[in-house]
């Protein structure tokens, strides 16, 4: 494993140029924003169909009759 890493940081600096430790910064930070927004759309998906849950038949027939008024 100490060679691949090795060839890994010598990769970087050689071919990439940056450093490996921006490179991983730069990953693990778009990492955290892919999470971020996935746990934020499931939180939304889930917050939603606990809203509808909470919403009766009847409750949604009589914000119907008042908009229509």
């Amino acid at each position: 494993m100490v060679h691949v890493e090795a060839a890994l940081v010598r990769w970087f600096r050689e071919e990439a140029h940056i450093p490996l430790g921006e490179a991983m910064n730069e990953a693990l930070r778009i990492l955290q924003q892919r999470l971020l927004s996935e746990q934020l759309q499931q939180r939304i998906v889930r917050e939603l169909a606990e809203g509808v849950a909470l919403v009766s038949q009847a409750d949604l027939s009589h914000w119907d009759q008042l908009s229509e008024v």
